[in-house]
């Protein structure tokens, strides 16, 4: 890639499209995991503010994009990869094991919850634990981001409107998701789901059926480890029953639900405190790491 701008772009060595601020703006950038270096992304010239504006620009086309300025962006320096999908789409209970310790058989259809944009927070933000519960769980995920507007898409054809992945800890608080039978009210706290650090595209990542390594990470200790290949329902399952039922659109969140080892099926439980820090790796993305304060301290 050129710095003068304008160049081809190599999207090899994972690769992905990212967020940062640049004078004083967000902006959407090329960037590698653990790879300061950055550009910025343009399409037809323009850069973009957030990724499903780009995507929307692209028509989902990795040919579409080009390199622009050459910027620094450390770690510190990303935002959600994502700032403002216009859905959040969330399964749960996608892996066996993970089906089999929660103590909860399927049904033969995906359980779907929703998210909003209000979730998302950066892949290395501090993220502030609630007073309200000492219950706030881990969910290493991997999320599917939809690059083309489509309804109604078989699953044989659901990679023309895939565009990457990327990776989230779908953050749970779990007494407020068992207050009812609807699990919305411990999944939709405020900044409790860090996404990133890059969306990858699918290509590069095994197309619609990838088969990547996800593991969990607490405190340097491994708590999650499976692999993509053993979700209950693979990617183009999933966007085949959504898609029936709602229009995907470009820069949808598609989180696929998370593996076995999650902390409030231990004995004793393992939940998130003060002072905690969660990493989620998968392969060929990379990792977000994240470390959580109580947030009382935080408004002092």
């Amino acid at each position: 890639m050129s710095r003068s701008g304008g160049g081809d772009v190599d999207w090899s060595s994972g690769l992905g499209l990212a967020r940062t601020i640049f004078y004083d703006r967000p902006v959407v950038v090329l960037r590698r995991d653990g790879c300061p270096e950055a550009h910025i992304a343009l399409v037809d010239g323009r850069s973009f503010p957030d990724l499903p504006d780009l995507l929307e620009a692209a028509d989902g086309n990795l040919a579409s994009v080009r390199a622009g300025k050459a910027i620094d962006v450390p770690d510190e320096a990303l935002l959600p990869p994502v700032g403002r999908p216009r859905k959040i789409l969330c399964v749960g209970l996608n892996y066996g094991l993970h089906a089999q310790e929660a103590g909860r058989g399927g049904t033969g259809h995906p359980a779907i919850f929703p998210k909003w944009d209000n979730c998302l927070a950066a892949p290395y933000a501090e993220i502030p634990l609630p007073p309200e519960s000492d219950q706030i769980d881990f969910e290493a995920e991997l999320v599917a981001v939809i690059g083309r507007r489509g309804r109604r898409i078989p699953a044989e054809r659901a990679e023309t409107v895939l565009f990457g992945y990327t990776a989230a800890n779908d953050g749970s608080v779990r007494d407020f998701q068992r207050h009812t039978q609807q699990a919305a009210p411990g999944k939709i706290w405020d900044k409790l789901t860090p996404i990133g650090p890059v969306v990858v595209p699918a290509g590069d990542l095994g197309g619609a059926r990838p088969d990547l390594a996800i593991t969990g990470m607490l405190d340097g200790q491994v708590v999650q480890d499976d692999r993509t290949k053993n979700m209950v329902f693979r990617v183009p399952e999933l966007i085949a029953y959504l898609s029936t039922v709602l229009t995907l659109e470009p820069g949808d969140l598609l989180f696929t639900g998370t593996p076995a080892g999650v902390g409030f099926v231990r004995t004793p439980p393992l939940f998130l405190r003060d002072g905690s820090e969660f990493e989620v790796r998968i392969e060929g993305i990379g990792s977000l790491r994240n470390r959580y304060i109580d947030e009382r301290a935080s408004m002092l």
